[in-house]
């Protein structure tokens, strides 16, 4: 056979003139793309940066026109500043800790059960506590802080840690719920079977085999949980009264509202109430996403 060298030469510098519009349109797109995203970052960082960033500069240097972004001077007084004078803060934090740790446990361990059970097993009602799981949803936070509010004092349940996690726990439990379950759904029943014939009992196989397929979604719900607890406003400025009882969005609301307010233990205090969920996220990122993803493809 013979070929057609010239034929073959002109075909091919053909495609190369060809493809030189095409990289360079490929080129072009990825530059808008990486552009885009990193405009969506700046947006987004630039106020935790700002806030950071004044909270290490002198008082006198804070309100100075032009702004320095980059302070001429550092320094750790209003971190010292807020430790002796504005001792009600670690209050908030303390119990802004323990009512999100309660809050995220309680949901974890409530809603990993109820959705194994509806996952694996069948019972009157089921079908209806499936379809309604995300009721609650439906309803604005505002419209249910008024009833709540009653029945927790009713209860006695007012100025207590367990009360108000109890009330985050009627937001938390069913997106747990809902997203748990699909996890359930997607982990093969064979597994268990499998453990149960080698001599495992339904909890060990629950405990031992179901649990860590399901780890993305639970530390998804748990993080959700978290940042529900711990960024919520509205709930604990009506079941928390007392100051010392207060959340941290709360006594940081009062600190902003006072006559004259410390504008750099303001911004020390945010950044203190910052770093630990900022922390948290990087630390179980990858499990948001897989967790949040799986939750939202499998329904």
């Amino acid at each position: 056979m013979k070929l057609n060298i010239t034929n073959i030469s002109n075909d091919l510098e053909q495609r190369l003139r060809d493809s030189v519009p095409t990289r360079a349109y490929n080129l072009t797109g990825r530059g808008i793309m990486w552009g885009l995203i990193g405009a969506v970052l700046v947006y987004s960082l630039f106020p935790l940066v700002w806030m950071a960033i004044t909270s290490l500069q002198p008082e006198v240097h804070l309100f100075t026109r032009p702004p320095e972004v980059v302070p001429h001077k550092w320094t750790l007084e209003h971190y010292f500043d807020l430790w002796d004078s504005n001792r009600e803060f670690f209050f908030y934090y303390r119990n802004s800790v323990i009512v999100s740790v309660l809050a995220t446990t309680t949901t974890i361990i409530l809603g990993t059960l109820a959705a194994y059970s509806i996952s694996r097993f069948e019972y009157r009602g089921k079908e209806f506590l499936d379809n309604s799981i995300l009721l609650v949803y439906m309803f604005p936070a505002i419209v249910l802080v008024v009833p709540l509010g009653i029945l927790m004092n009713d209860y006695g349940l007012t100025n207590t840690w367990y009360g108000l996690a109890l009330v985050y726990l009627t937001f938390a439990l069913p997106f747990s719920i809902w997203v748990l379950r699909e996890f359930f759904n997607g982990i093969p029943y064979s597994l268990e079977e499998a453990a149960m014939i080698d001599g495992a009992s339904r909890m060990q196989a629950f405990v031992y085999v179901v649990l860590p397929n399901a780890l993305p979604g639970i530390i998804a719900t748990a993080i959700f949980t978290w940042s529900l607890a711990w960024n919520d406003f509205l709930y604990a400025s009506v079941i928390m009264s007392q100051n010392n009882m207060q959340t941290l969005p709360v006594g940081l609301n009062q600190m902003l509202n006072s006559a004259n307010p410390p504008w750099g233990q303001f911004m020390a205090a945010n950044t203190l109430v910052t770093i630990p969920v900022l922390v948290l996220y990087i630390l179980v990122q990858d499990y948001l996403v897989e967790g949040f993803g799986a939750g939202g493809v499998k329904g």
